[in-house]
């Protein structure tokens, strides 16, 4: 069985990369690393917030649009969105509940980073309750329920709004697998990952994984790691 929290087993294992500037490493499970990509602040927005629009609330639609556009475009700026969820701190009547949850769906899409509860502390309590979709399916996510997330995900309108989310999420499921275990059925893989046969080939090669020479239906996904998802080994067959 996976962990009760991955970011119990996995909290260190985090390789972050900023567009445009070097990564911070951080040490790492098993010599295995995820890797999420964030997006420099463009230069408009990165001068707002150093010319003291952390507090000024006509700052606020500017940033607004700007989260709009990072689930648009698949870009990630958790700077900027920590600082919109600081303006609705300080001049509550402008907070926006959708733009709260797009917080959070970005946010989402950075797993195995701890984006998500970095938001969560800036949300005032009276918030959580219309927040709860999105937060269960982080719940969701953190303890490794992943055929439940993808399940619940089919009825979560909010998630057609963050183009890119079902990859960003596969690649964080791919990195507790690869941490996790050594090989792993097809079969499994399909279940936990949410692809069909075809999708799985090309997420084998993306992730650098390959089929078992003894049996093609396991993936070796960590030459590594010490231990194996469990196979169910077939008995002899009386004819």
């Amino acid at each position: 069985a996976l962990p009760i929290s991955v970011f119990d087993f996995f909290g260190h294992s985090l390789h972050i990369s900023r567009a445009g500037g070097e990564g911070h490493r951080q040490p790492e499970a098993f010599g295995l690393a995820w890797k999420i990509f964030i997006t420099m602040s463009p230069p408009e927005i990165e001068q707002l917030l150093k010319q003291g629009g952390r507090y000024k609330s006509d700052v606020v639609p500017t940033l607004e649009k700007h989260l709009e556009d990072q689930l648009a475009k698949d870009s990630f700026d958790p700077e900027a969105n920590l600082a919109l969820l600081k303006l609705y701190l300080l001049h509550p009547s402008l907070t926006n509940k959708t733009m709260l949850e797009n917080v959070l769906l970005k946010a989402l899409m950075a797993f195995p980073a701890t984006h998500f509860s970095m938001c969560m502390f800036q949300i005032p309590e009276k918030y959580h309750a219309d927040l709860k979709t999105v937060v269960k399916l982080a719940q969701q996510l953190e303890m490794a329920k992943f055929k439940a997330f993808w399940k619940e995900s089919e009825s979560v309108e909010a998630l057609s709004r963050a183009k890119g989310w079902q990859e960003k999420v596969r690649d964080f499921i791919a990195g507790v697998i690869s941490n996790m275990y050594r090989s792993i059925r097809s079969e499994q893989l399909l279940e936990l990952l949410n692809l069909t046969s075809k999708d799985l080939e090309a997420r084998i090669k993306a992730q650098g994984w390959s089929r078992s020479k003894e049996d093609k239906d396991v993936v070796v996904v960590n030459t590594m790691c010490f231990e194996s998802a469990k196979i169910e080994e077939k008995g002899p067959t009386n004819l």
